[in-house]
């Protein structure tokens, strides 16, 4: 599966995203970096089919209906979708069996159960209780499936969200996008959830994930698009695109090349100065 942005131009609101040229690719961790403002969050609502292109294009092209590798549950009716088709032309039932979205700030119903709220991500298909208890499992909120979302940290609530995607998923499902998911995590839900968005690749999805973390996303990604006042300043391979000489400008503070923290080095910002401003 291939999403293909070509001279996309996109609007929200009064912000215009674009001209884009960049894909994603089944199998792949693609991280989208920028500042605030940047574009981030409108990339990711374009290739969740939210928003439309207002010029160009954004076409989705799948090679394959099913993948039988996956062991996901399926819907019983098949998904009938071009191999190659224009984005903002799939139906909204077609939308919840291609992709999930995890928005920066999910939606939750207070006096909902966890359990109900993790349900809910099946809401378009039928309901699949060992999928949404392993959608618990895998995010570490199954001793909390009977508390009500309401009485939960913001950080167990990122974690319902990222369940509900998880449980979310069919044969078909080819993306999996979540925009700034570490926000209100902690270290040890952060190197969980790192390790759920690289096993969700290693299973033929394309992964989209928004963040600001810079240790996150050199640590996960396969490929990176940096944004910057609505414009792709670089997209590529992660390696080629987190480097002090991209990032440095964006954010116009310094970053160095840290080893040993991670499987490759990391592109961090650098600290030190704030100390000696004092």
């Amino acid at each position: 599966m291939t999403l293909q942005f070509e001279h996309a131009l996109i609007h929200n609101g009064d912000f215009v995203l674009g001209p884009l040229d960049v894909q994603f690719q089944s199998g792949a961790v693609t991280v989208v970096i920028g500042p605030n403002g940047g574009g981030k969050s409108t990339l990711l609502r374009a290739a969740a089919g939210l928003l439309s292109t207002h010029s160009g294009s954004a076409r989705l092209q799948v090679e394959h209906a099913h993948r039988a590798h996956t062991q996901v549950s399926s819907s019983p009716s098949a998904l009938s979708l071009d191999t190659n088709q224009e984005l903002a032309r799939i139906t909204p039932s077609q939308r919840a069996h291609l992709l999930s979205f995890v928005p920066q700030r999910p939606e939750s119903v207070a006096g909902f159960s966890v359990r109900t709220s993790v349900e809910l991500g099946r809401v378009a298909m039928r309901a699949d209780a060992p999928r949404v208890q392993l959608a618990m499992e895998r995010t570490g909120i199954a001793a909390l499936a009977d508390q009500l979302v309401g009485h939960l940290s913001e950080g167990q609530r990122h974690r319902v969200a990222f369940a509900r995607a998880l449980a979310q998923r069919t044969a078909q499902t080819q993306l999996l996008i979540v925009d700034e998911p570490t926000s209100a995590l902690d270290p040890s839900w952060t190197r969980t959830l790192a390790a759920e968005l690289r096993h969700c690749a290693s299973e033929g999805l394309a992964v989209i994930v928004a963040t600001h973390d810079f240790a996150f996303a050199g640590a996960i990604a396969d490929d990176a698009v940096a944004l910057s006042q609505g414009k792709v300043v670089g997209a590529g391979r992660a390696q080629d695109i987190l480097v002090p000489n991209i990032l440095q400008p964006i954010f116009n503070v310094p970053f160095r090349m840290v080893e040993h923290l991670a499987a490759r080095p990391l592109c961090l910002p650098i600290w030190a100065d704030v100390m000696n401003a004092m």
